[in-house]
C-alpha cells in the first residue's frame, strides 16, 4: 500500500513524519503551512520545522494520469490547458483595462486639483494685493474728527500758476523744436534692414499677452510693459533680463508710461485704478520699486495714461466717459472732466503740453485746449473705435489708429485728414511716431514702419512679421535704429538695423 500526504492526498516525493501528530506529509506542503500558521493542519497542534523527521524512501515517480495514457486523452488535456491559459489571459486583459481607466481617472482628478489650486493661488494673490492697497490707503489717511462727514477729495483745479507754467514751457519748446537736427537719424535704407535680435517671454504663460509698452526717453535700455497677467515689468534691453516685477493691479494692465527724467512709472488697469511706481534707489533703477500712489477717481476701466512735458502731471482716460489730470508727486486730482459723450480708449498730451487729444469709442478724435478746458476740434472719419494716438515731434501732425484697420494722419494746423494708411483688415492696436517725427510705427497683425516721403505723405518702409499674435505696442528708439514691440504672443521683441 503506497504512502500519501496526509494533507494533499498525493503521492509523496519528499516525505516527512511528525512524531507529535503521527502523520506523514509532503515536505514542501507542510513547511509552507507551518511558516504561515505554525500548527498541524489536521490536529491543530503546535508544530515547527524542527519537529519534522525526514523519511528515507525510494524516489517515487508520479503515476501518469489516466487522461494522458492515450493520444486523444493528451489532446483533450492540452485543449483544457489552452482554454485555461486563454481564460487567464482574458482576465489579465480585463484587469489591465480596468487599471488603465482608474489611472486615467486619477490623472484627470490630479489635473483638476492642480487647476483649482492655481486658481485659488491667483485669488489669494489678488486678495493680498487688495489688502496691501487698503493698508496703504489706511496708512495715508487721517482719522476723522467727531461729527466730521467723509467727503471726497476736492480737485485742485487748473490754477493760474499751473497754466502759467505750462504756457511758459510750451513757448520755450516751440522755439527750440524748429532748430532741432538729427544727424544720426537712421536712413530709410537702414530702417529697411531691421532684424529681430531678441525675443523675450517676460510675462506669465498662464495669462498670456502683453498689452502695452513704453521706453524711457533718455535711456532706451529701460523698457516697461504691462500684461494680461496684471503685472508691470521693468526690462533691461541691454542685458535682455527682467529688472523688476511690480505687483498690485488686480486686472489687466492697459497702459504704462515712463517719466522723462525720474525713476517713475505710471500704469493703468482695468481694475479702475492707476498706480504711480517709484524707484527706491536713484543710482540703481534695478533696485526694488514701491507704489507711491494709487489713483481711484474713475468708475470704469482706465484705458490710457500720458505724461505732461512738465513732468509734474499725468493724464488718465477712462471708459466711464471722463478724463483726469493728476499731480504725479502727491497723487492728488488736479482736474476731472466727466459726463462726456463717449468713453476714451486713448489720450495723449501734445509735445507742447497745452493740447490734449483723446480717441473715443464713438470713432471720433477730440482735441482739448488745456487752458480753456474746451474742445477745439473733433476729428471724424474713422468707422471704428479709436485705439491709439501719437503726436509728431514738431507738433504739427497727429496719427490715430482705429479698429477699422486704418491709421489717419491729421494736420492740426487746418485741421484735416491729409492721408489714410490702410494697415490691416482687423484692428490697429498701436501707432507711434519716433522722437524725430520722421518715422511712424504701427502694430496690428504685424509691425510696420512708415516714413515721410514728402512733408504731407507717408509710405511704408518695412513690415516685420516675427510676432505670432496681435501686436499691441511699439516704440522706435535710438535715432530710429532700434525698435521694440510687444504682442499677445507674450513676447517682447527687440529689433536693430
Amino acid at each position: 500500500m503506497s504512502v500519501v500526504c496526509a494533507v494533499s492526498g498525493q503521492a509523496l516525493e519528499e516525505p516527512v513524519f511528525a512524531p507529535l501528530t503521527g502523520h506523514v506529509y509532503e515536505k514542501r506542503v507542510i513547511v509552507k503551512h507551518i511558516e504561515s500558521v505554525g500548527k498541524c493542519p489536521l490536529t491543530q497542534q503546535d508544530l515547527s520545522k524542527e519537529d519534522l523527521v525526514t523519511i528515507k524512501v525510494n524516489k517515487s515517480v508520479k503515476p501518469r494520469p489516466v487522461s494522458a495514457t492515450s493520444i486523444p486523452g493528451m489532446l483533450s488535456l492540452f485543449q483544457n490547458e489552452w482554454d485555461a491559459v486563454m481564460a487567464e489571459t482574458f482576465q489579465l486583459k480585463t484587469h489591465l483595462d480596468t487599471v488603465r481607466k482608474q489611472l486615467s481617472h486619477a490623472l484627470y482628478q490630479h489635473d483638476a486639483a492642480c487647476r483649482v489650486i492655481a486658481r485659488l493661488l491667483k485669488e489669494r494673490d489678488a486678495a493680498r494685493a487688495q489688502v496691501a492697497g487698503l493698508q496703504e490707503k489706511l496708512s495715508t489717511s487721517r482719522p476723522m474728527a467727531a461729527g466730521e462727514a467723509a467727503e471726497p477729495e476736492a480737485e485742485i483745479g487748473m490754477t493760474p500758476e499751473i497754466i502759467q507754467r505750462m504756457t511758459e514751457l510750451a513757448k520755450s519748446l516751440s522755439k527750440t523744436r524748429k532748430q532741432r537736427n538729427f544727424p544720426e537719424l537712421a536712413s530709410i535704407a537702414e530702417v529697411k534692414k531691421f532684424k529681430c535680435t531678441s525675443s523675450n517671454p517676460i510675462h506669465q504663460s498662464t495669462a498670456p499677452g502683453i498689452l502695452c509698452l513704453d521706453v524711457k526717453k533718455n535711456d532706451d535700455r529701460r523698457i516697461v510693459t504691462g500684461g494680461v497677467d496684471q503685472q508691470v515689468i521693468l526690462f533691461d534691453a541691454k542685458e535682455e533680463k527682467l529688472a523688476q516685477k511690480l505687483l498690485g493691479h488686480t486686472k489687466k494692465v492697459t497702459s504704462v508710461a515712463w517719466h522723462d527724467t525720474k525713476d517713475i512709472v505710471v500704469s493703468a488697469s482695468q481694475d479702475m485704478t492707476a498706480r504711480v511706481w517709484s524707484g527706491t534707489d536713484s543710482s540703481n533703477w534695478k533696485a526694488p520699486w514701491t507704489c507711491a500712489h494709487v489713483i481711484r477717481k474713475h468708475q470704469a476701466e482706465i484705458s490710457d495714461v500720458s505724461m505732461h512735458p512738465l513732468g509734474d502731471f499725468f493724464c488718465t482716460s477712462s471708459l466711464d466717459k471722463s478724463w483726469a489730470v493728476h499731480d504725479i508727486s502727491t497723487g492728488r486730482l488736479v482736474r476731472h472732466v466727466q459726463d462726456l459723450a463717449s468713453g476714451f480708449r486713448t489720450m495723449k498730451f501734445h509735445p507742447d503740453g497745452l493740447i490734449l487729444a483723446g480717441g473715443q469709442e464713438d470713432n471720433v478724435v477730440s482735441v482739448w485746449d488745456i487752458k480753456d478746458q474746451v474742445t477745439v476740434a473733433s476729428l471724424s472719419g474713422h468707422t471704428g473705435e479709436v485705439t491709439s494716438l501719437s503726436f509728431s515731434n514738431n507738433g504739427y501732425y497727429l496719427a490715430s489708429a482705429s479698429k477699422d484697420g486704418s491709421v489717419k494722419l491729421w494736420d492740426l494746423r487746418k485741421p484735416l485728414c491729409i492721408q489714410t494708411l490702410q494697415i490691416h483688415e482687423g484692428p490697429v492696436n498701436s501707432v507711434r511716431f519716433d522722437a524725430t517725427g520722421q518715422y511712424l510705427v504701427t502694430g496690428a497683425n504685424s509691425v510696420k514702419v512708415h516714413n515721410f516721403e514728402s512733408k504731407a505723405s507717408m509710405v511704408e518702409t518695412i513690415e516685420l512679421t516675427d510676432h505670432t499674435g496681435a501686436v499691441m505696442g511699439t516704440a522706435l528708439t535710438g535715432n530710429s535704429k532700434n525698435l521694440a514691440s510687444v504682442s499677445m504672443d507674450r513676447t517682447l521683441r527687440l529689433y536693430t538695423v
